[in-house]
């Protein structure tokens, strides 16, 4: 096999002088070799001024993406290399905002691409748009296994200004129109500095939706572009969405202890409580229902995870609605998750 040759591909133009960015652009990596290039030739060859600086966090990649991220930026005007030890993606993307120097964050996943073009939409949207600190784009999904590219079918995107005093409002508005994924934000590094919110090391699943729960408490006002900010790789064998079923729910148990301690610590209201809990138990109720499966290793690793995130139990529009579901809940809460995977297994062995 020839060496790896990261910079054949990418298009370098001269730097421009050296000043503040405008765009700090987040990128984990972790064992992409396969990707990286094209993801990186994605933010390099954005059209205009070199206003912007691509963060590269190798989280100890055994493969050689870690020595693909050195390259690029040894090579490569605005690209920067941060190395460290596995410490997961919510780590990597804390590392990356902490040494961001530009005055909007953007965040890219090492298997994706930057849409083309959209730095230049996005500075002439925030002229057009002054005065939020968060603003969520479209994304396109780039089909794996069908090589399709399409918007999501199931999302309804509503562009425009929105404000609300209230929480569950504003979760519902962004939830409506975007994925809870952060890679179609742009926000404001001075805004999430202040408030103090960041990726939790600990949850090591769907790390996204707890950053964007958090961060809704602490803006009224959200800013919809109609622009394409992403091409995200559905369907991608290794990704993390298409990891294990245990550490999923050891993800969304991780999640539910930290948001009790956020809780504990006065830094939500009681609504704001009630709508982080439901939405967590949307996200924790479809891996409950998918763990219910043949295999008795998988369903007896994943008892006691379920057991974990008991407080969700009451909480889901998915046990609300359908007699299956709701069935399935009560049989959880007065039965227990070991009993009801292998009962609900075993139904459906006999289906």
């Amino acid at each position: 096999m020839p060496p790896i040759d990261p910079v054949a591909s990418v298009a370098i133009e001269p730097a421009a002088p050296a000043q503040p960015p405008k765009f700090s652009v987040v990128v984990p990596v972790y064992n992409v070799e396969k990707y990286l290039p094209g993801c990186v030739k994605s933010v390099v060859e954005q059209p205009g001024p070199r206003d912007w600086e691509c963060i590269l966090v190798d989280d100890g990649a055994t493969d050689a993406s870690g020595r693909m991220c050195a390259a690029f930026a040894a090579e490569i005007p605005g690209v920067v290399a941060i190395h460290q030890q596995n410490a997961g993606l919510a780590a990597a993307r804390n590392a990356g905002i902490a040494a961001a120097t530009g005055q909007w964050l953007l965040f890219l996943d090492s298997d994706d691409e930057m849409a083309p073009g959209l730095l230049p939409r996005l500075r002439a949207a925030l002229a057009a748009h002054p005065g939020f600190d968060w603003y969520v784009g479209r994304y396109l999904e780039l089909d794996e296994q069908t090589g399709t590219l399409a918007p999501p079918a199931e999302l309804a995107f509503e562009g425009g200004d929105f404000e609300s005093e209230d929480y569950p409002a504003r979760v519902e508005r962004l939830y409506q129109s975007a994925h809870w994924a952060v890679w179609k934000y742009c926000i404001r590094r001075q805004f999430l500095q202040e408030s103090g919110v960041e990726f939790w090391p600990e949850v090591l699943w769907a790390e996204d939706y707890p950053f964007d729960l958090m961060l809704l408490c602490h803006t009224k006002r959200l800013c919809f572009l109609d622009e394409q900010f992403t091409i995200y790789r559905a369907n991608r064998a290794g990704s993390l969405l298409n990891c294990n079923q245990p550490k999923h729910f050891a993800g969304i148990a991780a999640a539910l202890k930290r948001f009790q301690a956020e809780f504990a610590a006065g830094h939500c209201t009681e609504a704001q409580q009630a709508e982080i809990l439901r939405r967590t138990a949307n996200a924790f109720w479809p891996e409950a229902r998918a763990a219910a499966v043949r295999d008795t290793a998988t369903r007896r690793a994943c008892a006691p995870l379920m057991r974990q995130c008991r407080p969700l139990y009451a909480y889901g529009e998915q046990c609300r609605g359908r007699a299956d579901w709701v069935a399935y809940r009560w049989l959880v809460t007065l039965c227990g998750p070991r009993f009801a995977l292998w009962a609900t297994a075993h139904l459906k062995r006999g289906n």
